[in-house]
């Protein structure tokens, strides 16, 4: 399984497709949650998406231009063609904590700051706070915490926990999430 939820391009297809929408309209149509769908929308805010308020708690979204592009550009399907059940089987509906590791592991023993794990992930910033301190908190990951923003930096029961996990990296379904390179 992917630590995936959805891919950008992804997210904008179905959105693309259900535009205008509210966000259970969307989320309906995704492995996710309203709250997951609105956090993700809320992250693409001003780039791929823009919206209308409805009401004080209700808005409507829809894709800007570049958020047309990123969809014309993708290779997906044409959407009404697909079963989005069936092509999002498998999908989790909830944060992978492997993702966040795999994130930090890539960077092969450097310091990562917290801000790119925000915008390489599509989990909202508390989320990942907390998920970062809980590992932290187990011994898997170090934090630098000498700087205004925490560094992080995988500790051998981190890459353990990878090297142990079973899910697939996103990009290519053929390979193991992690593999340590031999030292």
């Amino acid at each position: 399984m992917s630590y995936s939820l959805v891919t950008d391009q992804e997210f904008c297809w179905v959105l693309q497709w259900v535009e205008p929408a509210r966000t259970s309209t969307l989320a309906q149509h995704l492995p996710t949650s309203d709250k997951g769908a609105y956090m993700r929308l809320r992250r693409f805010d001003g780039a791929y998406v823009t919206h209308d308020v409805i009401d004080t708690k209700t808005y409507e979204w829809m894709l800007t231009d570049a958020g047309h592009e990123l969809v014309d550009e993708s290779e997906l399907p044409a959407i009404e063609d697909v079963d989005l059940e069936e092509y999002f089987a498998g999908r989790s509906t909830s944060i992978n904590p492997n993702a966040i590791l795999y994130e930090i592991a890539i960077h092969e023993d450097e310091w990562v700051p917290t801000s790119p794990l925000y915008d390489a992930l599509p989990y909202s910033r508390s989320t990942l706070r907390k998920r970062l301190n809980r590992f932290h908190d187990t011994g898997e990951l170090d934090r630098d915490g000498s700087a205004k923003t925490n560094h992080w930096r995988l500790t051998d029961a981190g890459y353990d926990r990878l090297e142990d996990a079973d899910e697939i990296e996103p990009r290519d379904s053929s390979t193991r999430i992690f593999e340590r390179r031999p030292t």
